[in-house]
């Protein structure tokens, strides 16, 4: 497959199947989505990657503990909070991912797109050996707690959980946004 066919049929995929996905897999992706990430300077980054069942289980109750908080969803039967945790902790894995900061905005800029260009050379790689994912950045999840949680450190920013799994059916695409209608010319 062409890059171009692979970067236009990539789906995001919600739902996967059970078959696991191997932490070897997973640290050979990241790797080869390091090499093809050209930086005159290393892009400084880190993850966690949540593949145990105890492990996908914390991460679910992470996810879950600030959005308890929200007025409208106490209102949402407990039944149904056990189907939402249910469907995070059956995701086959998850890899969070955390950039480092830096003093001069411009250069934790800089790092910050450099991480997120290897996450999408990572989620490219993954989708040519059949594997699915899904970039979560819910607003939900976007908490100090939650990051307290996940080990987010000092000096270091959260970009973002990659949902990892095998899937059985490809989502259809949804339509494209023509170049032509986000570009401007000022004269």
């Amino acid at each position: 497959m062409g890059l171009t066919e692979l970067v236009r049929e990539r789906r995001s995929i919600r739902k996967f199947n059970h078959l696991p996905v191997s932490q070897e897999l997973v640290v050979e992706l990241l790797e080869k989505a390091t090499q093809l990430y050209h930086l005159e300077e290393a892009a400084r980054w880190r993850y966690v990657y949540a593949g145990t069942p105890e492990a996908r289980e914390r991460l679910s109750d992470y996810m879950l503990e600030k959005m308890k908080e929200n007025k409208l969803v106490k209102l949402v039967p407990d039944k149904m909070m056990g189907i939402i945790k249910k469907r995070f902790t059956e995701i086959p894995a998850n890899l969070i991912v955390i950039a480092e900061t830096d003093p001069d905005r411009r250069k934790s800029d800089e790092n910050y797109a450099a991480v997120c260009s290897i996450m999408q050379i990572f989620q490219l790689l993954g989708w040519e050996r059949g594997l699915g994912m899904l970039w979560d950045t819910e607003r939900t999840i976007q908490n100090e707690l939650f990051y307290q949680r996940i080990g987010v450190r000092e000096g270091e920013r959260f970009v973002g959980i990659l949902h990892l799994g095998y899937f059985d059916k490809v989502p259809r695409g949804r339509g494209r946004t023509p170049a032509e209608k986000k570009w401007t010319v000022k004269g």
